[in-house]
């Protein structure tokens, strides 16, 4: 059940990725601002299970680029590519979950963006480089059992629902998506 993911990638995520209307980046300090803005969000906040300080937000922002070191892939900041605008941030990561490690297909978009399919084609990009890159068995995806927006971009992605979780001392749905479906 778990994605078997060696702590030391033998290839890298790239640091910079695009998609047909998104430019993602590796996260880092320069990101605060926009990210700031993202997870201090109320709207945000109500899909994962709370808003973020600028401090918390700094923090994470550290945690990732910890976790980019240590794995070779993780979350990047996403710009609008007509605008330079931020629009998202989202990508893989390695997370304990359902008693568990596996990696994480995660996003979170800007309220003013919710319902342009942002979140699938970030999330394809992600499962992109899962499944090709660093050729990983399979991912997983998981949010509060409420956001039915969050579930339906899983669904469109491929991901099939597994079971009701814990994780962060939150009821869960844990959606999984093996590189071969069906597998």
């Amino acid at each position: 059940m778990s994605s078997g993911v060696p702590s030391q990638p033998v290839t890298a995520a790239p640091a910079v990725i695009q998609t047909r209307r998104l430019r993602g980046e590796r996260i880092a300090v320069n990101h605060l601002d926009a990210l700031c803005e993202l997870l201090g969000d109320a709207r945000v906040g109500a899909t994962l299970g709370g808003t973020r300080s600028p401090d918390e937000v700094a923090v994470g922002i550290a945690a990732q680029a910890s976790h980019w070191e240590a794995h070779g892939f993780g979350y990047w900041m996403f710009y609008d590519r007509a605008t330079g605008a931020p629009v998202a941030r989202g990508g893989l990561s390695r997370a304990h979950v359902g008693g568990h490690h596996e990696v994480e297909v995660g996003w979170a978009v800007t309220p003013r963006r919710w319902g342009e399919g942002l979140a699938t084609e970030l999330g394809e990009a992600a499962v992109a480089v899962a499944f090709g890159t660093l050729a990983l068995p399979d991912v997983v995806a998981y949010t509060l059992p409420d956001n039915l927006a969050s579930r339906r971009v899983m669904e469109k992605l491929g991901f099939v629902y597994e079971r009701d979780v814990v994780h962060a001392a939150l009821a869960h749905v844990l959606y999984r998506l093996p590189q071969s479906p069906g597998s």
